[in-house]
């Protein structure tokens, strides 16, 4: 068997390999998951979780990072209050043995539409939340670079939370591109984030402090 060409096969219907379906019915939230045999994938635990599940407003002023739990084989929930509007929603797994690419699930409650943001460049890089306050390090981001993203704590000590010092979410303007970024190690609030597109993204940094999450909105832009 040639496993270059099988490889290229593969990569070739990456995304074919698991659907995501998600639906919302009054404050509960569906996601069924399917592979290619139209069976339920097994999924890998990441960060303690085997589904990190991300909804984002299409005007990017809504986030949510939820943590949806298996009710049959192939279909998770989680409880979630979304007022009207239009959302996109990411399913971050890693299936076993099959290729995924996360993609925005559309996600409509009500009637209502959101229409996407337009995100200005000028962005305050200290934010304060509930008498805690952070500052993301300027931040100077190319394409097809590794793009450091430091936070300093003002003294505080975040707590780990689901296995490290913190948590990075980054959409783009079109929200589209979903980007989970992971510390560069276990007891640094450094995060390397890496962007294929230029353009304007929203940085979300989750933190936990005496065990309440704080969850800090950043715009940043990526340059050529």
């Amino acid at each position: 068997m040639d496993h270059s060409k099988h490889h290229h096969h593969h990569a070739h219907n990456m995304e074919l390999e698991i659907k995501t379906t998600v639906t919302y019915n009054n404050g509960k939230v569906v996601i069924k998951l399917e592979d290619d045999n139209g069976n339920p994938p097994e999924l890998s635990t990441q960060h303690e979780k085997v589904m990190h599940f991300i909804i984002v407003s299409n005007d990017l002023k809504e986030y949510f990072h939820l943590h949806p739990t298996k009710e049959q084989q192939e279909i998770y929930t989680v409880n979630q209050l979304l007022k009207d509007g239009t959302y996109q929603a990411f399913v971050d797994i890693t299936p076993k043995n099959k290729a995924y690419q996360i993609k925005p699930n559309i996600l409509q409650v009500g009637t209502k539409d959101t229409s996407k943001a337009n995100l200005d460049g000028k962005d305050n890089w200290t934010k304060e939340q509930n008498g805690k306050t952070i500052t993301l390090v300027d931040v100077d981001a190319t394409v097809g670079e590794e793009v450091p993203l430091v936070f300093h704590m003002h003294g505080e000590k975040p707590e780990p939370h689901l296995g490290a010092l913190g948590h990075v979410v980054i959409v783009d303007e079109n929200v589209e591109t979903y980007i989970h970024v992971h510390p560069a190690s276990a007891n640094t609030t450094t995060f390397n984030a890496y962007f294929t597109k230029p353009g304007m993204y929203k940085i979300w940094a989750e933190f936990k402090f005496s065990d309440n999450k704080y969850v800090y909105p950043f715009v940043i832009e990526v340059k050529e």
